[in-house]
């Protein structure tokens, strides 16, 4: 495992695992869009930029076959985002995602309208995926170890939005909890992020 800066290599990653079997995905840009994975990568790629300048970190496998891309919560920030700085990453959103800009930029919004903002140190894993090829062989495991690992170091809890059913289910046996009373819903559509936590080592819930 490393850290990376390769924002190709990340985007990689994440466009093979998700781009053709996620139902947010499909939802944010839905199968039969013309030049499709082009715009789904210019949305990773706007996102992932933003969260790595500014306090975020991607750890990839030494193989490139599974990434988390995590930033500090809110409250964990050393230093806010420019008002700035965050009109420059929804305009490259914009730009760069053709007929899905309105359902991207919707999303960014949802996920900054629902977080939660009453929970214990934590950081935020915005992105975690394992190319599926690879799936059975050993990056998941590889990740959550990971994980735990910065958890115990940072002495900080894990949030995250499990975008599937399935997904919400792989982040329970890491010992995640649902938080909320219903998923984030996803309009037009009966998709919904799953907003997960763990609490921080050796704290209570």
């Amino acid at each position: 495992m490393k850290t990376s800066t390769d924002v190709d290599v990340v985007v990689d990653i994440l466009t093979a695992a998700f781009l053709e079997d996620d139902p947010v995905v499909d939802w944010l840009i839905p199968p039969g869009t013309p030049e499709r994975e082009r715009y789904f990568r210019g949305f990773l790629r706007a996102w992932v930029t933003f969260m790595l300048d500014h306090e975020g970190t991607a750890i990839v496998t030494a193989d490139h076959t599974g990434v988390i891309v995590w930033e500090p919560s809110p409250s964990e920030r050393k230093t806010p985002v420019p008002p700035e700085d965050e009109e420059a990453f929804l305009a490259d959103i914009a730009a760069s995602t053709g007929p899905a800009e309105k359902r991207c930029l919707h999303l960014i919004e949802l996920l900054d309208t629902h977080y939660p903002r009453d929970l214990p140190p934590h950081g935020h894993i915005a992105l975690a995926a394992v190319r599926p090829e690879a799936q059975g062989d050993g990056a998941r495991a590889a990740l959550t170890d990971e994980l735990v690992r910065l958890s115990l170091t940072l002495g900080l809890g894990g949030y995250c939005e499990a975008s599937s059913e399935r997904s919400a289910m792989l982040w329970e046996r890491l010992g995640m909890k649902r938080i909320g009373d219903d998923p984030i819903p996803l309009p037009e559509s009966e998709v919904g992020l799953i907003p997960m936590f763990i609490p921080p080592p050796g704290a209570q819930g």
